[in-house]
């Protein structure tokens, strides 16, 4: 199974990725996975964490190179997850990123219970909020085509399988990781994800 994280505009009316400009991914090992509730712990190798959220889609099909007009047909959920980064490992690395050690450490992927596509309804919004505050509103039908594209580009290079999950980062949606505190997510009403961070 492939945790897959992209950094991309996602819900955008209209957005496709255009071939000039590709959106940043991230492999993540499958022991990123938070899942189930489970509490974080905030590691002890970085002095600050920051949270991205993202909507996180479960691949249904196996795929290689799958047209945009045919990708709704490869993923059967949705939900809201987090990624989590260390934000203060440069200087201990002589000013290099990190890069893999910074996002895909053990629990660093967030993830919430999946609500199936079919009760996701393509004439009325989704919306998703974290914290009670909205992180997506936006028709569904322009939401479903983002991440189709996503699903386009990133079948040029992986071949997506049965299980696959794919982050779709949502750029500048970010809350600090802080000890002590719980965090909840919604995706059109139906909480998704609750869970505390020590």
């Amino acid at each position: 199974m492939k945790v897959i994280g992209i950094r991309y505009d996602f819900g955008t009316a209209g957005k496709e990725i255009a071939d000039d400009v590709k959106p940043a991914v991230a492999l993540m090992a499958d022991s990123s996975l938070l899942k189930d509730g489970k509490p974080f712990f905030v590691p002890d190798f970085a002095e600050s964490f920051a949270a991205r959220s993202c909507i996180v889609v479960r691949v249904s099909r196996l795929g290689k190179n799958i047209a945009k007009r045919f990708a709704g047909r490869y993923y059967d959920a949705l939900t809201v997850g987090l990624s989590v980064e260390a934000r203060t490992m440069n200087d201990d690395f002589g000013g290099n990123s990190p890069e893999a050690l910074a996002y895909a450490f053990d629990g660093s992927a967030i993830l919430g219970d999946f609500v199936p596509i079919e009760e996701i309804s393509a004439s009325e919004r989704l919306c998703a909020t974290l914290c009670g505050s909205k992180i997506l509103d936006c028709p569904t039908a322009d939401a479903l085509s983002c991440i189709d594209s996503l699903i386009e580009f990133i079948s040029r290079y992986f071949t997506l399988k049965i299980g696959d999950l794919l982050y779709a980062f949502r750029v500048g949606d970010e809350i600090s990781v802080v000890a002590q505190s719980t965090i909840d997510a919604t995706l059109n009403g139906v909480k998704t994800l609750h869970f505390k961070i020590k």
